[in-house]
């Protein structure tokens, strides 16, 4: 089985790549492979064409969301983890997130029922809010959330201060070791009940 971290922070050796690393190695030592990719400041954000409802494909300058998104279809489980700056995610996992959103709405909800989980790191407040903006993205993209002891959150400002937030840590690996058991029951589970079919979707405009 194998788990992909997406680190929406610009810097790729924060703390944001500290609290993946955590629960990477509590995703190895449960058998998984574990990889962590970089989103933080590379992709244009999505300009809404919705033409990807006719190609499957996000058709803007290719910049390797294509790629990223077909990672993502073969992992079993996906942190989404970004830094808070204002009281939100960064700009780059926004720019993530609304082309992932886009292109799997409309190229068969590939990620459907995948092990899905939110990661927040902030120096002091605003990491709930960037919790909850994930959340609405794993929501519609039909992903199982699990818990842990607490918000998935941890606290940091320079690099490696969050080491020192021992509640934080051990909040991070419980949530790894949540969905590494999820992860596990669905995968013997739907040998046994296939998931529902997915119904062609209704659209109601309120505004002609």
């Amino acid at each position: 089985m194998k788990v992909i971290g997406i680190n929406g922070s610009p810097h790729a050796a924060g703390n944001t790549r500290l609290a993946l690393d955590l629960m990477g190695e509590v995703f190895q030592a449960e058998g998984m492979d574990f990889e962590v990719l970089h989103v933080g400041k590379s992709l244009a954000p999505c300009t809404g064409c919705f033409r990807c409802a006719k190609t499957h494909s996000c058709v803007l300058p290719d910049d390797g969301l294509n790629a990223l998104y077909e990672t993502l279809v073969q992992a079993d489980g996906i942190v989404f983890a970004s830094p808070v700056y204002f009281a939100s995610v960064t700009s780059g996992m926004r720019c993530f997130m609304d082309r992932i959103g886009c292109i799997d709405m409309n190229n068969g909800r590939k990620l459907r029922f995948k092990v899905g989980t939110p990661v927040t790191v902030a120096r002091r407040a605003g990491a709930v809010n960037a919790i909850d903006e994930l959340v609405h993205y794993l929501n519609y993209a039909q992903m199982v959330i699990p818990g842990s002891l607490y918000w998935p959150l941890a606290y940091g400002n320079s690099p490696g201060e969050l080491e020192q937030d021992a509640e934080g840590v051990q909040t991070l690996q419980v949530l790894a070791q949540s969905m590494a058991y999820l992860m596990k029951v669905m995968a013997a589970g739907q040998t046994q009940l296939p998931p529902p079919e997915l119904p062609k979707k209704r659209y109601t405009n309120f505004i002609r």
